[in-house]
């Protein structure tokens, strides 16, 4: 065979050709797709054969892929529905792809190694912040965890370049219980004493009774070492800190018991009102404010759902439902009963002979809603809670009742209603002229308008007075009856002094000689003491 390749003619490629050494070498021409198709028809060629093959598996290969990497997306979107979603982290660190439980888990175990190396008087210690009572809500922070990022949308959800930190504050230092604390590095320390609000006397406003400082060590910085290691979640150790003795402030200091007094005063003056169809029907006055209220200190401290505040002052809807249902319910009548009460010329109720009532039904389950209504209504510091269910209206039967005190005819006028149901006979001071009542001389009795304000059954009377001309008068009395004090400067209208028996009709032809209050008859005295209630109107003329 010669140095030069033999070509093969006619409708077949050439595929082999020699070298001139004689070693074989392929070659291949350019595939000519009719003649493939008409080989591949008539069964010839592998090579037409392969090449038919590698084109159609070619779409298979791409589909698979688009298959897996829709099957990957798919696992992804699944696997991240009960794990954090990427890019999120906690105080820095990453979450992503973690589950609800081993957030939790990692949480606590880095609470539970943050131990603080704490050292008092040469003495070292690891306090933690289970030794002070305090704690990290770990199922609280892993579901805002896995919450987070879920809002956005679908493709940033899962971008990771896209961060989302969750950073809660952890505990409150003041909440920090140091009886663990003193007892490992026995320090002896005196509690401080928290001011308290306590209601009054008079049961219509509030007191603050004072606190009290003590002596102790500070937990702030023990539990700031330990906060700043749970953070790093065991990443890096809380660091030592040494304590000494210090004064502490009580939790509640007088200052904010002060402000809770203030709070409660105004809802003690302006009650919210428990209302039927628009008819109050009863007031959360100032003992039931002192029944269902605390005073806390921190005023972000997290409430339940029953509680409510306002300014430092919580309240809990479970104690007002439990002090309307033994308070004022009980005393609702479903049976109505009218009033009878006594005014004066103002129109003021002096003295309340019979007590009534409204008759109030309450509709079966139409006020177990009062706890939740009231303390939304004490949070805003005004309002009124709906009750539902039925008023009949009390009635009022009123009798006005007023004095005239007459210096010239001598004579006390009562009336009741504008009618004149009584006359008695009287004297005055002496500085009163007997014919006209003018006031001539130091010694007079006042004119004008006045209430009785004061009142005894019996009073020694003493005194002394400077006359216009320099003469010094006095007196000392034992034993005056029925005395009505109507005027501020000292007089009254009481039974006239005398070491006998005076009656009424004596009276008529005595003369004038107090010392400015009116006097009446021994046989009548007992009877205006009674009928002139306090607050019973009181107008002296001449």
């Amino acid at each position: 065979m010669t140095a030069s390749m033999e070509h093969f003619s006619g409708t077949k490629s050439n595929s082999t050709a020699y070298a001139a050494d004689g070693v074989s070498t392929a070659v291949f021409d350019p595939i000519d797709i009719a003649s493939v198709g008409t080989a591949a028809r008539d069964g010839g060629g592998k090579a037409a054969k392969a090449v038919i093959k590698r084109r159609r598996i070619w779409p298979w290969i791409i589909a698979a892929v688009v298959v897996l990497l829709g099957a990957l997306a798919g696992g992804s979107v699944w696997f991240f529905q009960s794990h954090a979603l990427p890019g999120v982290t906690l105080w820095g660190t990453s979450m992503a792809g973690k589950s609800h439980d081993a957030i939790v888990a990692e949480i606590d175990a880095a609470v539970d190694n943050a131990a603080v190396p704490v050292t008092y008087n040469g003495k070292t210690e690891n306090i933690t912040l289970k030794d002070m009572g305090l704690g990290v809500d770990s199922e609280s922070i892993a579901t805002e965890i896995m919450q987070a990022k879920r809002n956005d949308g679908f493709f940033s959800q899962y971008a990771f370049w896209t961060s989302t930190t969750v950073s809660p504050e952890l505990s409150n230092a003041k909440a920090a219980d140091v009886t663990t604390l003193n007892s490992k590095l026995g320090i002896t320390e005196s509690a401080p004493v928290d001011a308290k609000v306590q209601i009054n006397e008079a049961k219509d406003g509030f007191n603050v009774i004072q606190g009290s400082k003590g002596e102790g060590v500070d937990a702030s910085d023990i539990v700031a070492s330990a906060e700043a290691s749970v953070k790093t979640l065991g990443a890096e150790k809380p660091k030592a800190v040494t304590v000494a003795l210090k004064q502490i402030d009580p939790a509640i200091t007088d200052d904010i018991a002060s402000q809770a007094k203030t709070t409660l005063d105004t809802l003690a003056k302006n009650p919210v009102t428990i209302k039927i169809a628009d008819k109050v029907v009863a007031k959360l006055d100032a003992p039931a404010l002192a029944a269902v209220s605390t005073v806390e200190a921190d005023q972000k401290a997290p409430l339940k759902s029953t509680q409510s505040r306002n300014g430092y002052v919580v309240f809990d809807s479970d104690k007002v439902q439990q002090y309307y249902d033994e308070n004022i319910k009980t005393t609702f009548k479903a049976e109505r009963k009218d009033s009878s009460v006594i005014l004066n010329n103002a129109g003021e109720v002096i003295q309340t002979v019979v007590e009534g009532h409204d008759g109030i039904t309450v509709t079966a389950g139409g006020d177990s809603s009062v706890g939740t209504q009231a303390i939304a209504a004490f949070s805003k510091g005004e309002g009124s809670v709906n009750v539902q269910g039925t008023v009949d209206p009390m009635k009022q039967k009123a009798v006005k009742r007023h004095v005239v005190v007459d210096l010239s005819d001598r004579k006390v006028y009562a009336y009741e209603d504008g009618k004149l149901i009584r006359t008695l006979n009287m004297i005055a001071a002496s500085g009163n002229d007997e014919k006209t009542g003018a006031c001539d001389g130091t010694m007079c009795t006042p004119t004008g308008d006045f209430d009785v304000w004061l009142k005894y059954e019996s009073q020694d009377m003493s005194g002394n007075l400077t006359l216009s001309n320099g003469k010094v008068e006095t007196w000392n009395v034992a034993n005056v009856g029925f005395v009505n004090y109507f005027s501020h400067g000292g007089c009254a209208i009481h039974r006239i002094a005398s070491s006998t028996p005076v009656n009424d009709a004596d009276l008529v032809n005595t003369p004038n000689g107090s010392h400015g209050c009116v006097g009446i008859g021994w046989d009548v005295a007992e009877w205006f003491y009674k009928w002139a209630v306090m607050g019973t109107s009181v107008h002296v003329q001449q």
